[in-house]
């Protein structure tokens, strides 16, 4: 088990979140805000470096969550809206521009605010046992980010486009995948409801 892996954290935050009313990476969370507690979340982690792809609303999110002062590697994707799979290739292409020697790109979203830095580690531990494998969240019939994908896979991240992401390279790729479980925490937030009853769930749970 190689203890010095190379893994780099791509969080996916350039959507327009257009079921959401205001812009979904600042809503308020913990101490800040989605996207700066999900950069907060995976620096901790065991993975080596964190970059975050903005598209819609780019200049007042890096603004308001101050990304130049994080250590992150902002990479902008002009062309945010033909949808998540095009914002990882262009994310992955400009991680790939930037750094040589990676063994795994772990792809998460900014919205899925209860997972932990634990999680995120207990991924990168699964992936150090057998670094040809793909490590996915389990969702029960499916699987899906977080998920860590190796080397073997850079090139087919690099082409794709459309509102898919990557379900189509995880399902082509079914028997080279090691699920994990995330115990019910890979919720993501897709409308004020379930803002809402996240806020209230978290603040009953904090009262008890």
């Amino acid at each position: 088990m190689n203890e010095n892996l190379h893994v780099v954290v791509l969080i996916m935050a350039a959507g327009a979140s257009r079921r959401m009313k205001g812009v979904k990476q600042l809503l308020p969370w913990k101490n800040s805000n989605f996207l700066t507690e999900t950069i907060n979340t995976v620096q901790k982690s065991k993975a080596r470096t964190v970059s975050v792809v903005l598209g819609s609303n780019a200049e007042r999110i890096e603004r308001e969550c101050n990304l130049n002062q994080l250590g992150v590697n902002v990479i902008i994707n002009p062309n945010w809206d033909e949808g998540l799979g095009n914002s990882i290739a262009i994310g992955v292409k400009g991680i790939l521009r930037k750094f040589y020697d990676l063994d795994g790109i772990l792809i998460c979203l900014a919205d899925q605010p209860l997972l932990t830095t634990e999680y995120f580690d207990s991924i990168i531990r699964q992936f150090k046992k057998d670094t040809s494998k793909i490590v996915a969240t389990n969702y029960g019939k499916r699987v899906g980010v977080p998920a860590l994908f190796p080397q073997f896979l850079f090139n087919e991240l690099k082409c794709l486009n459309g509102d898919q992401g990557a379900r189509d390279i995880l399902e082509n790729n079914i028997k080279k995948i090691v699920s994990i479980d995330a115990h019910n925490r890979q919720l993501d937030i897709d409308t004020e409801e379930e803002y809402h009853k996240l806020i209230t769930q978290t603040k009953i749970k904090n009262d008890e």
